[in-house]
């Protein structure tokens, strides 16, 4: 079996930090090059002519920090918020542990969580707990759980209902089998959602009520909206380019 030292596989770990430095920043994929061939060199070069002029004296140093640390020890931020729970058991560690449990797909426990977090004084009618509630029972699949969290926040703060929000009271009314109401709130929220999700899931729904001509034309839209558009807006909607492609082939 092969053995690796411990500086060997700190490279490695630099190597795919940096390569996905690269990938997230938009940067011209020839830096691929010297990181993955000349290891040692590769990342020193592009750490100083890359990385520090865009993180010196900023919040993105300690994010990388973060990245590079959590390749090493993919479960360190989860452990840490964990104890932080277990020792402290504030609302805003709850909150921050629910948001790592998102995450890792953990969604019924962010919903414990988040209702944790809510059963005292300060956390009963905090938006910020309440969006997150809403938005975890989606994801665990309980609409009408979500439908009910989504409906008090906007009565507490019509303008913390947001237009994430609005997205996943379309798709809480959707798990309920509420079609005509989740479609019209698609329809709502369309104008204003930033990015192509709104677009594509909509289209997701149409498609499965039968309406194939409609949802292709939704999908067209969303292929021809990113086709033309910068590269930074097409890695952040490569997910639903590739829903949509799919769906037109």
């Amino acid at each position: 079996m092969p053995s690796f030292s411990l500086g060997g596989i700190l490279i490695l770990v630099l190597q795919f930090a940096f390569a996905a430095h690269v990938i997230r920043t938009g940067r011209s994929p020839l830096w691929l090059l010297p990181i993955i061939f000349l290891p040692v060199l590769g990342c020193i070069v592009y750490a100083v002519f890359a990385i520090v002029p865009d993180t010196m004296g900023s919040a993105g140093a300690r994010r990388f920090a973060d990245d590079v640390a959590n390749m090493a020890d993919p479960g360190r931020g989860y452990r840490e918020k964990k104890r932080d729970v277990e020792m402290v058991g504030s609302v805003q560690s709850k909150k921050a542990l629910a948001e790592e449990c998102i995450k890792r797909g953990r969604f019924q426990d962010a919903v414990d969580l988040y209702e944790s977090a809510m059963t005292g004084p300060i956390g009963a009618e905090d938006t910020s707990l309440l969006a997150g509630l809403a938005r975890a029972k989606v994801l665990a699949g309980d609409g009408a759980g979500a439908q009910a969290a989504f409906e008090k926040l906007k009565s507490l703060d019509p303008a913390a209902f947001s237009a994430d929000a609005e997205l996943d009271y379309a798709r809480a009314l959707a798990l309920q089998g509420k079609n005509d109401e989740a479609l019209r709130q698609y329809e709502s929220v369309l104008p204003r959602f930033p990015g192509e999700e709104a677009r594509c899931r909509y289209a997701l729904l149409l498609q499965k009520l039968g309406q194939t001509e409609r949802a292709r034309r939704v999908f067209r839209e969303i292929v021809d909206s990113v086709k033309g558009a910068p590269s930074y807006y097409k890695r952040r909607q490569r997910e639903w380019m590739r829903i949509a492609r799919q769906n037109l082939s």
